[in-house]
């Protein structure tokens, strides 16, 4: 008893010490310096490009009035705002003395370091906001201590690292928590299911682990939960199908399992749920179909199974499922947007889509939808956007389409529509992206596409259509981008070049006849124009030398005249030249050497002479030389050597003579290689050997080579072409060539080779060696067989020989004894 007597006083000095201590404290803290510690926070800052905080000093004692410094009556701080400032810097540990502070927003600057521990002693703290600036380390655990925090926001902040402080968990007053877009780890506390009063819980984009806390069910103020973009395993929790409060549920991009609970359809009020790009799997739960407010729904990328169920909410997106779709979805008078890309859905779409007559997006794109596209759909006045890309509708193109005057996005790429174009689509005066291509369809361009004014994207490539280009087209002066390649079309690609805008122009393989306008190079920004495999004609517009953008230049095989134009050398971008299979003449111009970026030089099958410029070879980007079939002349020069990413080179049926460089063999990128029907002579270099990447070929067929076949071709183990006939090789051919085992076709043919051939060159025909007269062995006849001819051959010879001899020396014999005859004639006589 006496004890407890001796306590009585304890007690009481500790309940006066409880009721006086505020009051004490206040007085104590109240006497804080605060211009003192105002110049502290602004000492912190080492950059106040607006000059926010200028009138923070210390001649100006009225501290209350200074920028962004609130005051309660008792002149104590109780509010620092200095938001979107530009301010840089770091948070002062001075921040912690200011005692009655209840807002402190520093947010959307570039203040770095570490978020100070000392903030932990600001008690009477409601609202923190220090998001979007370049803060680094850990969340402190002192902020837990702040029991009067109704907002947190600490997002935006990547530098920020590690866990979600635990004692998170005390600040029951907590409506906000918003940690977004840092890099924190670890997993989420379970006792941020304490906070009853959270409403919004936004996790998004860090890197989180482990399950989602069952726990989270407890929040049941909670309206919205963003956990998107972390890591988070396990399955998705029932529980959080007693957040009756809960509008947005957005759990997309984890590494979730299981299935969908079904107590997600017990969210009254949920309006956007997104559970897309995790491992979710099967069937989509009918309950789903009882959220009413749903408007925006988001499954795709998982692994979900069935069909859609009936009467299911408006503005259902992006479904991962298989199936058709519902005729059902025609109930949704008030469904504007429909997003149903990127899944496994078949069948036909239903007629009931027309009565959908507030849609305004439509995409239905990368399904398997077949089937006619239903008239019906010319009913959806409003619809702006269409994209049916990748499915596999049939039939024509519904004439009624041209009744959707509000359409600017019209994409049925990649199906297999049929017919022709319907005019009607000139109805539709607002388009600006036209895509039909990769169809079948046929006839001509309707004229009525001269009414598109606002036309961007014109697409109708890989169809069959033919016919010419309206010239009303050439009003459409808006277009960027046109592509109608493969098709049939001809006449003049003028009314197609009235925009000035044109940033890509692709017209290859049609029948297009006439000059290439000069009005194409009216787009600076163009970059590049395919006009590859058409009839046109004329000259290479100088014109399109004003076009700075121009990377691709692509005019081959058509039958254009005259020289390349010097103005084109004021394309410094340019890195695809392919002007070949035309009828251009005069020498290879020296400023080509000076397009930097020129990867490829495609110049084959035309008329050029002269040799090859020195300049040409400081291209030390040039992947591609194509030359072949010219008449370009004069030695190739070492300098050859300095291209070294090239990959291709094509000299062929040209007339070039001399020696091969031996610094080819520097070319160590180098695929093919072709030289053939030149006038080349001297020896093949033993440097080719070094070409180690060299593979599709290398031809020297044609000319006038000389000497021994180099050992160190057969180092060459990717090749497998290897044409060296028809020139004037002697000695054996190397074992080692008939070792490799990637070369594919050998020609040795027609050359002064000899030896015999082992078992290793029988893979190839007898023809590959013909025409070496000193060559024997497999696959050519055997050696001893030649041998023996040849004894029987020398033989014969020698037999010929003694029988001459012989015959000599009888007919002198004879004339001898006829002399001897006549003198004794005569004498008698």
């Amino acid at each position: 008893m006496a004890e407890y007597q001796r306590m009585i006083p304890v007690v009481v000095a500790v309940l006066v010490f409880s009721f006086l201590s505020p009051l004490a404290l206040g007085r104590s803290l109240d006497s804080v310096d605060y211009v003192e510690v105002l110049l502290e926070v602004k000492n912190s800052f080492t950059e106040d490009p607006r000059g926010v905080i200028h009138d923070w000093n210390s001649d100006n004692q009225e501290y209350c009035s200074w920028t962004g410094v609130a005051c309660d009556p008792d002149s104590a701080v109780v509010a620092l705002n200095l938001s979107s400032t530009s301010m840089a810097g770091s948070l002062s540990p001075s921040l912690g003395r200011l005692i009655r502070l209840s807002t402190l927003d520093f947010s959307s600057n570039r203040l770095t370091g570490a978020i100070p521990s000392q903030l932990g002693r600001l008690s009477a703290l409601t609202a923190l906001f220090l998001h979007s600036n370049r803060l680094s380390g850990t969340i402190p655990f002192s902020l837990g201590f702040l029991y009067s925090l109704r907002v947190v926001r600490l997002g935006d902040n990547p530098g920020l690292s590690g866990p979600i402080p635990d004692s998170f968990g005390d600040l029951r007053n907590l409506t906000t928590l918003a940690l977004a877009l840092c890099n924190l780890s670890g997993p989420i506390s379970s006792r941020l299911g304490q906070l009853t009063q959270l409403q919004n819980l936004v996790l998004q984009q860090n890197q989180l682990n482990g399950p989602i806390p069952p726990e989270l069910g407890n929040l049941a103020n909670l309206q919205i939960l963003n956990l998107a973009n972390n890591m988070l395993q396990g399955k998705i929790p029932s529980r959080l199908g007693e957040l009756s409060l809960l509008s947005y549920l957005n759990l997309m991009s984890n590494q979730l399992k299981g299935t969908i609970p079904a107590s997600l359809g017990e969210l009254p009020g949920l309006r956007v749920l997104d559970l897309s790009m995790n491992e979710l799997e099967g069937e989509f739960p009918a309950e789903l179909a009882q959220l009413s407010e749903l408007e925006y729904l988001v499954l795709s990328d998982n692994k979900l199974s069935g069909r859609l169920p009936e009467n299911l909410c408006r503005n259902a997106t992006n479904l991962g499922l298989t199936g058709s779709i519902p005729r059902e979805f025609g109930n949704l008078s008030i469904l504007q947007t429909l997003t149903l890309f990127h899944n496994e859905l078949r069948g036909r779409l239903p007629e009931e889509i027309g009565r959908l007559r507030q849609l305004q997006v439509l995409y239905l794109y990368e399904n398997q939808l077949s089937d006619e596209i239903p008239s019906a759909i010319g009913n959806c006045s409003r619809l702006r956007m269409m994209d049916f890309f990748g499915n596999q509708f049939s039939g024509s193109i519904p004439t009624r389409i041209g009744e959707l005057t509000q359409l600017n996005f019209l994409h049925l790429r990649q199906n297999n529509l049929s017919g022709e174009i319907p005019a009607s689509l000139g109805n539709c005066r607002r388009l600006t992206v036209l895509d039909l291509a990769d169809n079948r369809l046929t006839g001509g361009i309707p004229v009525t596409f001269g009414l598109l004014r606002s036309l961007e994207q014109f697409m109708l490539y890989n169809n069959s259509l033919d016919g010419g280009i309206t010239d009303e087209m050439f009003e459409c002066r808006n277009i960027t981008r046109v592509n109608l390649s493969n098709n049939r079309l001809n006449g003049s690609i003028l009314p197609l070049c009235g925009s000035s805008s044109l940033l890509s122009f692709d017209l290859t393989n049609n029948s297009f006849d006439q000059e290439i306008p000069a009005q194409l190079g009216n787009s600076p920004m163009l970059e590049r124009i395919r006009l590859g495999n058409n009839r046109l004609t004329g000259q290479v517009p100088p014109a399109l030398g004003g076009i700075g953008a121009l990377s691709l230049l692509d005019l081959s095989s058509n039958s254009l005249t005259g020289t390349i134009p010097e103005d084109l050398s004021s394309c410094r971008s340019l890195t695809h030249i392919i002007l070949s299979d035309n009828q251009l003449t005069g020498v290879i111009p020296t400023w080509i050497g000076s397009l930097q970026r020129l990867g490829e030089l495609e110049l084959s099958s035309n008329s050029f002479s002269g040799p090859l410029p020195v300049e040409l070879f400081n291209c030390s980007n040039l992947l591609k030389l194509s030359l072949d079939d010219n008449s370009l002349n004069d030695s190739l020069s070492p300098e050859v050597g300095k291209l070294a990413s090239l990959n291709v080179l094509n000299l062929a049926h040209n007339q070039f003579s001399g020696a091969i460089p031996a610094s080819i063999g520097r070319l160590s990128k180098l695929y093919e290689l072709r030289l053939s029907q030149n006038l080349f002579s001297g020896s093949i270099p033993v440097e080719l050997g070094q070409l180690q990447e060299l593979q599709s070929a290398l031809d020297l067929s044609f000319n006038d080579l000389s000497g021994e076949i180099p050992l160190s071709l057969a180092s060459l183990m990717k090749l497998e072409d290897l044409n060296l006939s028809h020139n004037s090789l002697t000695g054996e051919v190397p074992r080692q060539i008939g070792e490799m085992s990637s070369l594919v076709t050998l020609d040795l043919s027609h050359n002064d080779l000899q030896g015999q051939l082992d078992g290793r060159f029988s893979r190839w025909p007898p023809q590959s060696f013909a025409a070496n007269r000193a060559l024997c062995g497999q696959p050519l006849q055997p050696c001893g067989t030649a041998s023996s001819t040849k004894r029987r051959s020398t033989l014969s010879s020698a037999a010929v020989a003694v029988v001459s001899v012989v015959g000599a020396l009888v007919i002198v014999l004879l004339l001898v004894a006829a002399v001897t005859w006549m003198r004794r004639w005569r004498r008698a006589t």
